[in-house]
């Protein structure tokens, strides 16, 4: 489980990727989002079928969503954590 102060860290440098055109090139912020995605990612492949992020995770992973066009199991993961949240 990350901790709180990774957690606000992560927020923080999607905030700035996201506000800035340059933020997400700043190499801080670029490893700081890189490494919450892999763990992410990681998760989602580790239980491909029942794995749902948390609102966090998917705002990363939204961030991100490029990567993984055409990717079954990152479209299911998605659709399980829309699933979730409007349940």
């Amino acid at each position: 489980m990350a901790s709180p102060s990774h957690d606000a860290a992560v927020s923080q440098a999607l905030e700035i990727a996201r506000e800035s055109p340059d933020g997400a090139q700043d190499p801080t912020i670029s490893k700081i989002l890189e490494s919450a995605l892999s763990h992410i990612w990681t998760k989602v492949q580790t239980h491909p079928n029942s794995y749902v992020m948390s609102r966090d995770e998917f705002a990363v992973f939204n961030f991100f969503q490029h990567r993984f066009a055409g990717q079954k199991v990152a479209v299911m993961a998605k659709k399980r954590y829309w699933d979730t949240t409007s349940a």
